[in-house]
């Protein structure tokens, strides 16, 4: 059964403005051509040097984008996106005190879970609510405005907790905010590229140099895993040992399942974390997207 949740750690932006395709396409990651009121991307900010600093979903509405995009960052987007608007006609503001973000996903069938149109988009409550252009198995994410959420989320499935969803993602080693560090995280060691972040065909982006050629290159030596222990799993940044030597870092976790950025060519020894040992698993659609050497 498909279940909903409000995503209280989410903020909605707007932006506006004659310029504001041009603006956005001479700095993100993703194509703009491919947005319209019936399609959402998603998409990146990198710094000049190709790592992460912001990742957002981006659709139409009303002439305008709207931005679902973790609430912690939010003022800082708006003020990275400030600082490049110059005198371009292009407007920014935050409708969070008005607007809300839901996700719609279905654990038991995710396994099953067919391609749609990537980011297919519906009008939804006087909001929007797309298919998750990063994988299908992810479900809808809808942002509606506050006072019609209610009706939206009765609408949309049986009602549970951000947690659950939390967990959900984590299961599909679908990095979340906690796991993306700016301007430290490379995009495609986060698998970032494969959830859809990234149109190597567009042309310039902010980042775009770095980006293309460890992509051309084809050999990431990092990836973001599934992990899971016997016990509940440490703190976030927690080394992760092969042995004497460090195989990567613990990222978010919920109990005995996590996330972790591992290198690749230490998963044949046995890991572990503070003392205990991990089991690594790739998610199956990420051995599918891979490589097949990244993938042993």
């Amino acid at each position: 059964m498909a279940q909903a949740c409000l995503l209280p750690d989410r903020a909605v932006l707007q932006i506006g403005g004659s310029e504001a395709q041009d603006f956005l396409q001479n700095l993100l990651s993703n194509n703009l051509d491919l947005i319209s009121p019936e399609r959402a991307i998603y998409t990146l900010l990198l710094t000049p040097q190709g790592k992460y600093l912001f990742d957002f979903f981006l659709m139409e509405k009303d002439g305008a984008y709207l931005v679902d995009c973790d609430r912690t960052v939010a003022s800082e987007l708006l003020k990275r996106l400030t600082f490049y608007k110059l005198r371009a006609d292009v407007s920014l503001s935050n409708l969070s005190q008005d607007w809300a973000v839901g996700v719609t996903f279905d654990s038991d069938a995710a396994a099953e879970a067919q391609p749609a149109q990537s980011g297919e988009a519906t009008p939804f409550h006087d909001g929007i609510r797309f298919h998750d252009p990063r994988l299908p198995a992810l479900g809808t994410r809808f942002l509606v405005p506050k006072n019609k959420f209610e009706a939206a989320l009765a609408e949309a499935g049986s009602p549970c907790e951000p947690q659950d969803y939390n967990r959900f993602r984590l299961s599909l080693a679908i990095p979340g905010a906690d796991d993306l560090i700016a301007d430290k995280t490379f995009p495609l060691e986060a698998n970032l590229d494969l959830l859809n972040a990234i149109d190597y065909q567009k042309g310039c982006f902010v980042g775009q140099e770095v980006t293309s050629r460890t992509h051309r290159q084809g050999k990431v030596r990092k990836r973001i895993l599934c992990v899971s222990s016997a016990t509940a799993l440490p703190p976030s940044g927690s080394a992760i040992m092969a042995g004497e030597r460090q195989a990567g870092a613990l990222l978010s976790s919920s109990d005995d399942k996590g996330l972790a950025l591992l290198r690749l060519d230490r998963l044949d020894q046995t890991l572990n974390v503070d003392g205990t040992d991990i089991e690594v698993r790739f998610p199956d659609w990420l051995t599918n997207a891979l490589p097949e050497d990244d993938s042993q």
